[in-house]
């Protein structure tokens, strides 16, 4: 059933490393995808925001029928402040049949716990966990990367690039995790300070994988890395699961950090409390704004 003569599907998935547009038919089959630069307005600013979603809306429905396209756009820091009434804003001078916004804990609900109870965390640039249990919603971490304290991208890198400094000043650290960052910079760690410094949190979480490559080689510094990220992680699950006194819901993990979860799950079930039942997500988060977005306007 189609409400309100919708043909198209606009599902955006804004996270604070990459963005991701998905334009599917009336029943969710693909028609076109597009991947940006990232997109938390509490990492680049409101105006930034708009301006990579202005740039993929274009370029996603290029040919296509803006009036009969349902949109929803689940951005991270996408509820901070008056960030939802100015994305809103800026969404309603497409003419749009409908447009809807909110944050990326709104895909991750969708995509993860399919209606049902549960916590559903995201590990990609910053980290955020939420649980829902009936109509009830208990939120933990996702203040941003200058507040949280471990478990997410950002955090990751940050602890490789001190390591790396660590090792270049002779007070520990890790020549392989040096190496490493080195090799990707194509150039001195010691050279590369300003960068790092105006690339900004997406920047540093970039440097994120080296840690799980540096793992993989058996080194030992990358190893403590990601348990105390485990171990930070771990706190934000378990205060919200709250809700179910750590013994009731299952807890979904999505984000970038996911691709790691071989690693990542034997670290992380050294913290949970209680019985926890902890799974990853390999399905695309854009696909939960594609699922508000037919929702919102009553297509089955």
């Amino acid at each position: 059933m189609i409400g309100k003569n919708i043909k198209y599907l606009l599902g955006i998935d804004g996270g604070g490393t990459k963005t991701e547009f998905l334009l599917t038919d009336s029943v969710g089959k693909e028609i076109r995808r597009i991947t940006l630069g990232g997109s938390n307005p509490v990492n680049i600013g409101i105006e930034n925001t708009c301006a990579v979603l202005n740039e993929g809306i274009i370029k996603i429905c290029e040919g296509f029928d803006i009036g009969k396209t349902s949109v929803f756009t689940g951005v991270a820091g996408g509820k901070t402040g008056e960030n939802q009434q100015l994305i809103s804003n800026f969404l309603s001078q497409f003419g749009f049949a409908s447009s809807d916004c909110g944050s990326d804990i709104d895909l991750a609900l969708e995509v993860a716990l399919k209606g049902e109870n549960g916590v559903a965390v995201i590990m990609g640039t910053g980290i955020v966990a939420y649980a829902r249990s009936g109509g009830k919603l208990h939120r933990t971490g996702g203040r941003g990367y200058m507040i949280d304290k471990g478990g997410s991208g950002f955090h990751l890198g940050s602890d490789a690039l001190n390591s790396a400094f660590e090792f270049i000043d002779g007070r520990g650290g890790s020549k392989t995790i040096l190496k490493l960052i080195e090799n990707k910079l194509g150039k001195k760690l010691e050279d590369s300070v300003a960068e790092i410094y105006s690339g900004g949190a997406e920047y540093i979480a970039s440097f994120a994988p080296l840690v799980f490559e540096a793992f993989n080689l058996g080194d030992s510094t990358a190893s403590e890395i990601i348990d105390r990220n485990a171990y930070e992680a771990a706190k934000i699950i378990n205060g919200a699961r709250i809700l179910f006194e750590k013994s009731d819901g299952k807890i979904v993990a999505c984000g970038g950090l996911c691709k790691q979860k071989e690693i990542l799950y034997p670290f992380l079930m050294n913290y949970l409390e209680g019985e926890a039942l902890l799974t990853f997500l390999d399905e695309p988060m854009v696909n939960g704004a594609i699922s508000i977005a037919a929702r919102r306007t009553e297509i089955c």
